[in-house]
């Protein structure tokens, strides 16, 4: 099994933490597929997008990263990772649901967009930081009375969720809730947080 995609990619940096966790042996293709026409084609012979992380498991492709967060635990997870409740898994799975749609969207227009040349573009990025802080306040409610984001044992939801607390926690105009901060600091300690997401020079939100 291979990834292919790049470090510098937070979606790429979920996928390759979550290896890291399960103690899987997949090595990480690295790819430019926006510079390197070569690349750009290998990635399109797997992924109708285009676009990366993708994942190749034999003759399989599985592409989008939280589909392929959900691949590998269903397929080399414990219970503690791939429940047998349907319910249970929908615990995690709403919190990764709600960062595509939501979170993840907020930080790359107030962290990630061009630097503003008009009023407009300007009170755009306002008000996604805006947002960004609004939606961490719901994240720190979660995290008021247990260690993550769904219960005192970590999650997808804290692999999904919690691979962009880190460039956050990187902007000096920013305060992380405390709640945060501290769910940070326990994902901080891990191994393959520190590998993947905190040793990249910087992080894309794509």
């Amino acid at each position: 099994m291979k990834v292919y995609g790049h470090p510098l990619s937070i979606n790429v940096q979920k996928v390759m933490w979550l290896i890291d966790e399960l103690d899987l042996s997949i090595a990480l293709e690295e790819v430019d597929i926006h510079h390197n026409r070569h690349d750009a084609q290998a990635v399109a012979q797997r992924c109708p997008m285009r676009q990366v992380p993708v994942l190749e498991d034999g003759p399989n492709s599985v592409w989008e990263s939280h589909t392929i967060l959900r691949y590998l635990v269903a397929c080399y997870g414990n219970k503690m990772w791939y429940p047998d409740c349907a319910f249970q898994r929908s615990c995690y799975e709403r919190w990764m649901d709600w960062c595509l749609s939501s979170f993840q969207p907020a930080i790359k227009a107030a962290l990630f967009a061009s630097t503003p040349d008009g009023s407009d573009e300007g009170q755009a990025k306002q008000r996604a930081m805006e947002q960004c802080r609004y939606e961490l306040e719901r994240v720190n409610d979660a995290l008021d009375d247990q260690q993550y984001l769904t219960s005192d044992r970590m999650t997808l939801a804290d692999i999904a969720v919690g691979s962009l607390i880190h460039c956050l926690s990187q902007q000096s105009d920013w305060v992380l809730p405390p709640n945060v901060s501290r769910w940070y600091q326990q994902l901080s300690d891990r191994p393959g947080y520190q590998r993947w997401v905190m040793q990249a020079a910087s992080t894309l939100p794509t």
